[in-house]
């Protein structure tokens, strides 16, 4: 048995004299799992030399045993011989897009799967599975590709999120699925309080303080269990920016996906600091979306 192609040319000889006649008739059947009960060939003769050859597209994938028979004369008795391949079925392509790029949280990002040369099937699934237990594996859309061999769903990106396109196969072209991870961020900003007023340094704006009072940065993230926000803090000194001792820190989010942190009050005017939160991919405690980072927030610490 050998694997061969589904256009594959099929070659034998009868080895028995009584058949090298050129022109003997011989019968071919074909037995494969879509005609199990054999589906009858065309005739084919005998050259001189007693060989002979035809050509056959079996339509379905597996065993093929193919028959071949002389039914004998007044001078030659009847014989057969038979040969048996392996018929797999062709690949097709298939391919889907946006694989690794990162959204915005929310963002409304449309999935196209392209479907290339098939048989008689066109239809192409899609899926989505989000990153967490919490959300199966859901199908978006189902349906016979465009007549550029096109499909397309659209996916809320809220969340880290595998893409398959799928095609079941037909007769003569096997299965076929592929997969395109898209990735999301989370939403995140920060609100400073307690300041005074606000007002530019240079190209910034900044929230003053009073070098006695404690500023309050309350971090609003999007919400998942157990998750926790990335607090940085930065003080400027020399013309550059350092980061503070014990900076970063992560804090737990409340259930309404807000954090409130006390950073302390300096006890020194002149000092220039700024803050920014983050949500950094498993750090912050879960895998679900993509390192997000809020803008900076400005401070200044006068009298």
């Amino acid at each position: 048995m050998r694997s061969l192609s589904r256009r594959s040319l099929l070659q034998a000889a009868l080895a028995a004299a009584a058949m090298s006649a050129a022109g003997t008739v011989l019968t071919v059947k074909r037995t494969d799992p879509g005609a199990s009960s054999g589906k009858a060939l065309a005739s084919v003769k005998t050259r001189a030399d007693g060989t002979f050859s035809f050509t056959d597209a079996p339509s379905v994938e597996g065993d093929a045993k193919y028959t071949v028979s002389y039914a004998g004369d007044a001078t030659r008795l009847a014989g057969s011989g038979s040969h048996t391949v392996t018929v797999s079925r062709a690949a097709t392509t298939l391919s889907l897009n946006n694989n690794g790029k990162v959204y915005s949280y929310g963002a409304d990002v449309k999935f196209t799967a392209h479907l290339g040369t098939t048989y008689k099937n066109r239809t192409v699934e899609i899926w989505a599975n989000p990153y967490g237990g919490d959300k199966p594996n859901k199908l978006l859309k189902t349906g016979t590709v465009d007549s550029s061999g096109n499909i397309s769903a659209t996916v809320d990106m809220t969340r880290d999120t595998d893409v398959t396109a799928v095609f079941k196969g037909d007769a003569r072209y096997a299965p076929r699925t592929v997969k395109s991870t898209g990735y999301a961020k989370v939403k995140v900003s920060t609100a400073v309080t307690k300041n005074y007023k606000k007002a530019a340094i240079g190209s910034h704006s900044y929230y003053w303080f009073h070098k006695s009072t404690s500023p309050v940065v309350t971090t609003t993230m999007t919400y998942y269990p157990g998750r926790k926000q990335r607090l940085e803090l930065e003080v400027y000194y020399n013309g550059k920016w350092y980061a503070t001792d014990g900076s970063p820190q992560y804090f737990a989010l409340g259930s309404n996906g807000k954090s409130a942190v006390s950073l302390g009050a300096p006890g020194e005017s002149g000092i220039k600091a700024r803050v920014r939160a983050a949500y950094i991919n498993n750090s912050s405690g879960d895998n679900v979306n993509s390192n997000t980072y809020s803008d900076w927030k400005y401070l200044y610490f006068s009298n």
